[in-house]
């Protein structure tokens, strides 16, 4: 069995994350992701999420708290001498609704008690679908479609030099006609860097990652405004650990 320890800071927020993973039958895995919500004010099912997994299969995701799903496919195939990969990822949620009544009936009293408020809505089902194809270890190219958006994220990945530490990945929004950019850089030891602007926002992210060989990551993430200089950087700091149990 597998634990992941996560925590974040984030301002004057602090957040804490926690996932158990075992080996199921055959290639299956078993996940169990908690955040601190769930034992924010006692233990609840809050931000709980359970996760059955075959690794480049299959992945369906639990929220029992809200009863939100998400299932997950995957398949890859070699067409003339490319490798092409396709993912379909559904979003929906299980969560009866009761609509809401026209006119609410009168209190039979005045000391009655109110009805309970009607159950949100669950939000919208979701679906989406995303294709890559590698030509070479150095060149691939993404289109990620969601339905009934309207639009399509493309995006180009070129890994530079032979042990491809430096890559570089420009994306286009078709929805918002706009343009995003990263690069990222891996060194020897473990750390990486990583930079990325947003034209449609013109948000400029700075991100450092170190990589530690007990198991465990840290990561400092900055984001400039360059639309409104006078705000403040957002500053996000988070570090992971990896247990064996």
């Amino acid at each position: 069995m597998k634990a992941t320890v996560k925590g974040r800071y984030e301002g004057d927020k602090a957040t804490a994350a926690a996932t158990l993973a075992l080996s199921a039958a055959g290639d299956l895995r078993l996940r169990a992701s908690a955040t601190d919500a769930a034992f924010a004010a006692g233990p609840s099912l809050d931000g709980l999420t359970l996760t059955l997994e075959k690794p480049g299969s299959f992945l369906l995701d639990l929220k029992p708290n809200n009863q939100d799903v998400r299932f997950q496919f995957v398949n890859s195939a070699v067409v003339l001498d490319k490798r092409v990969s396709l993912t379909y990822t559904h979003s929906t949620s299980l969560a009866p609704f009761a609509p809401k009544p026209a006119i609410p009936a009168p209190a039979t009293s005045p000391s009655a008690a109110p009805p309970p408020p009607p159950r949100a809505a669950p939000p919208p089902s979701r679906t989406a679908l995303d294709l890559s194809i590698a030509f070479d270890p150095a060149n691939k190219v993404s289109v990620s479609h969601a339905l009934g958006s309207g639009g399509c994220r493309v995006k180009y990945t070129y890994a530079h030099g032979a042990g491809r530490l430096t890559t570089v990945e420009p994306t286009f929004d078709t929805a918002k006609n706009a343009w995003e950019f990263a690069v990222a850089r891996r060194f020897d030891g473990g750390d990486a860097v990583r930079g990325t602007y947003q034209a449609s926002t013109k948000q400029l992210g700075l991100e450092w990652t170190r990589s530690s060989s007990i198991g465990g990551s840290f990561k400092v993430a900055t984001t400039f405004d360059l639309s409104d200089q006078s705000k403040a950087p957002k500053l996000v700091a988070e570090s992971t650990w990896n247990y064996e149990i």
